[in-house]
């Protein structure tokens, strides 16, 4: 029961870990936003924690870019979680 469990949670990481890349890849892409140092596109992150996946943007000005209605990662973060809930209906 043990090795099933094992390789549940390994297959469970390796969703999360490509969801993660998805979004990083979709928030680079589809950023509506002018990037003139590229920081704010490079500055976008994911992390596979026990509980769940978290997207991230490390620019300091991230949030505000994002409150002027700029897509930094809010739309990655809605095509994260379509990918997830894709995957788990299988």
């Amino acid at each position: 029961v043990e090795d099933v469990f094992d390789q549940f949670n390994q297959e469970l990481k390796e969703t999360m870990t490509d969801a993660g890349e998805m979004a990083v890849q979709y928030a680079k892409d589809h950023g509506d936003y002018q990037d003139q140092t590229g920081n704010l596109r490079r500055s976008n992150e994911y992390e596979v924690v026990e509980d769940g996946l978290i997207l991230k943007n490390e620019a300091e000005y991230a949030s505000y870019v994002e409150a002027k209605e700029f897509d930094v990662l809010g739309g990655a973060a809605l095509e994260a979680e379509k990918f997830l809930k894709e995957k788990t209906e299988r």
